[in-house]
């Protein structure tokens, strides 16, 4: 079902060899017969997700494209020439959001419209004090989705609807264990990594995600799990956190975070990759960081899609059908 192209540590790089034929109509009318309000085209997750996924996993070309996606062991895979490029916005996600109930459970962590698909592209004239990476042009830091919230979807999907035009936008991904060893290759990593797995951190919560722009949410959380495999991470998020909470800025932190952002931004090993039209990327949002480069074009549109591992009706936070 996937031709490999490159292989990169524990990401890869696949080209499709199948063709979707009649299954991809089948795909688009199950997931249009579930809902009657499609959201925008983003979607919301389903209250019957569980039995939606079942029926959609018994679709034969759907399955075998899961269970592809399962056999390849990594932690990030980008699918070239998926094959969604002549469909409308409407059934291109719908398709999307079946690719992702597949692989678990999509959430919708804006408590405001509850979309599960969103669009990564610039939005001029924002006027949230603190704006989320997907909703202007330039770079993005590197990062974990949902790092502000209690339990960080283990997987995400991105669609590339249209690739920057300016030779630009290349997507980043780092493996977390490429960032741990750097650390423990130094005293003053060392420690900074055992502090970093013990403190209680405040990630802030972005605008577009908090319920009002004057409302200032924390969400407080070590950055490394205890068995060095996973993080959160957002460098930007901690240091919104840090000036609403001045009290925990201890000097030893401060040097803790950035000399982690250091190791992040500039000494880590990482994939990049300028991604073309019609790329899926799937990532393991636990043990990769991912981010993007510089990039000016305002016509960059990426679709993404967090994936959980638990049904969202038992999910912790304001993700998901159960609201805080």
């Amino acid at each position: 079902m996937f031709s490999s192209i490159e292989q990169s540590g524990n990401i890869a790089v696949v080209q499709t060899n199948f063709s979707w034929g009649d299954d991809l109509p089948r795909i688009i009318a199950i997931v249009e017969r579930h809902f009657d309000d499609f959201n925008g085209n983003g979607f919301y997750p389903h209250p019957d997700e569980e039995a939606l996924q079942r029926e959609l996993l018994a679709v034969p070309t759907l399955r075998d494209f899961a269970a592809h996606m399962a056999s390849r062991k990594a932690r990030g895979l980008a699918i070239t020439g998926l094959g969604l490029a002549g469909l409308s916005e409407a059934h291109r996600n719908a398709v999307l959001y079946a690719i992702a109930l597949t692989q678990g459970f999509p959430t919708s962590t804006d408590q405001r419209t509850r979309r599960v698909a969103w669009d990564v592209r610039a939005r001029p004239g924002s006027q949230s004090k603190f704006v989320t990476f997907s909703e202007r042009t330039g770079n993005a830091d590197m990062h974990t989705d949902s790092s502000f919230y209690p339990m960080p979807e283990e997987q995400f999907l991105l669609y590339v609807v249209a690739s920057a035009r300016c030779n630009g936008g290349e997507s980043l991904l780092i493996d977390v264990e490429d960032i741990v060893a750097e650390l423990q290759k130094t005293a003053a990593g060392r420690d900074a990594y055992a502090l970093l797995c013990d403190t209680q951190v405040p990630f802030r919560v972005p605008s577009v995600y908090a319920a009002g722009d004057d409302r200032i949410e924390l969400f407080y959380a070590p950055v490394f799990h205890a068995d060095g495999r996973a993080m959160r991470w957002r460098y930007d998020s901690i240091e919104k956190g840090l000036a609403a909470r001045p009290d925990l800025a201890t000097p030893e932190l401060i040097a803790a975070l950035r000399l982690l952002n250091e190791i992040v931004e500039e000494r880590a090993p990482r994939f990049v990759r300028q991604l073309p039209d019609d790329t899926l990327l799937w990532a393991d949002n636990h043990r990769t960081l991912h981010g993007r480069a510089m990039y000016t074009d305002p016509g960059r549109h990426l679709i993404r899609i967090r994936i959980s591992s638990t049904p969202n009706a038992h999910r912790i936070g304001p993700s998901g059908i159960s609201a805080d």
